[in-house]
Formats: structure tokens, sequence, C-alpha cells
């Protein structure tokens, strides 16, 4: 899974094995060089790996948190308005819709799934679920990893709109676990989840918008602030 990352945190060159952390596992995983030299070239989903490897060099000092929050925070709200056109993995062909235009997007396609069959429907509840709060999200489509960095952010700084956007990012992680939680909901028919999937997914624009615009004011307010 090419959008997935893991972090090598040693290895040993005689038995050939690396040792990985994964977020999906609790203990540290022995990796044979091959099974990581295979899964580095892979062609499969979603796109190809290019053998991507980012080496980590500690700086002697830590930059100012403030300054590399407000450069993040403004480089966030821009691509969720409009997609870059490359990743810190390089290069990226962009299709389909992205940032806010995506929920919209969802929002608006939910609704045409009443037409599918009832086992494909089930498959697509059981993915959209699945992507929302597992597939190494964090929860709530990557909004509730922001929301804590931001609340560590605010308590470091001091910076009163960072502690506005991380209410807004709990607010935006709590919208799309709504949406998951409503797919998977057992007991419940899959017409009948797809209706609260529905009712739930009506409200991401919005959020999603107000997520941007709050990312935009703390990242001035920490600019203004160095």
């Amino acid at each position: 899974m090419s959008r997935h990352d893991i972090v090598i945190v040693g290895y040993d060159s005689d038995a050939e094995i690396a040792y990985v952390a994964d977020n999906d596992r609790v203990e540290i995983q022995q990796v044979p060089f091959d099974a990581l030299a295979r899964a580095r070239r892979s062609m499969t989903f979603p796109e190809p790996t290019r053998h991507t490897l980012f080496r980590i060099d500690w700086p002697e000092a830590l930059p100012s948190i403030a300054v590399v929050a407000a450069e993040a925070f403004a480089q966030s709200a821009a691509c969720m308005r409009a997609p870059a056109g490359s990743t810190i993995a390089g290069p990226v062909e962009h299709s389909g819709t992205h940032g806010i235009d995506a929920a919209l997007a969802l929002s608006s396609d939910v609704v045409l799934w009443h037409e599918l069959p009832s086992d494909v429907l089930e498959v697509h509840l059981f993915s959209l679920g699945a992507f929302i709060e597992k597939a190494g999200t964090g929860g709530g489509l990557f909004r509730r990893l922001l929301a804590c960095g931001c609340d560590e952010i605010a308590r470091l700084t001091g910076d009163a709109a960072t502690s506005d956007l991380a209410r807004d990012a709990h607010r935006a992680a709590a919208a799309w676990t709504s949406v998951a939680q409503a797919a998977v909901h057992k007991g419940s028919t899959a017409a009948t989840r797809l209706d609260h999937v529905i009712e739930a997914a009506a409200v991401l624009t919005d959020t999603e918008s107000s997520l941007a615009t709050s990312l935009d004011s703390a990242a001035r307010s920490l600019r203004s602030a160095v």
C-alpha cells in the first residue's frame, strides 16, 4: 500500500532482517530484506512506491515550533482548496477531486449508492468505514491526528488561534467518524446505514471549509508572534 509509511528503527546485516515500527502492530516487526525490497518496488494499489525512502538527518537545534507550524498550517489549507502538484515523495498526477471539493463530491455521490446492488453496497459501506477510521489515518480521516497536534502546538505556543484550530479539527474528526460509524453500524440493513451515511456526510463540506479557514488563521497568528 504505497501511501502507507513505516519506520525502520534498525537492521541486522548478517541475518538480513530490518526492524520495523508500524502503526498497525504493537511490537517491532522483523522484516526480511527481500520482503522489504519487494514492497519498495511494488506496482500495486494505489500507485507505484518508487523505492521511496526518507532519510532523517536530525538537526543540532530544533527550529521554532511557531515557524514550522505556521508553514504547515498554511500549506495544508492551500492543499485543501487546490491540490499541489507534488508531495514529499515527489511529483504526483492528480485525478478526480481533492480536499474540500472531494468532501462535496462524497456527499453528493453517496446519495446515488441506493442504486447499487446490495452486495456491492455492502462493500462500499465497509470500505468507507475502513478508509476513514483505520487505513493508517489515525481516525477521523487524519483529522484526529491534526487535532492532537494542534492541541500540543497551542499548549507550547499559547496561541489562541491554534486552540481554535484544534477545536475545529476535533469537530472535523468527529464528523468523519460519524460517517464511518454510520457505514458499519451493526444491526442495521445496508439501506438504513446508507441513509445515515447520507445524513452524516451532508455536513462534511462546511466542516472542511471551516477547518481550512482555521488553518489559515492559525498560520497568520503564529507568524505574527514570531
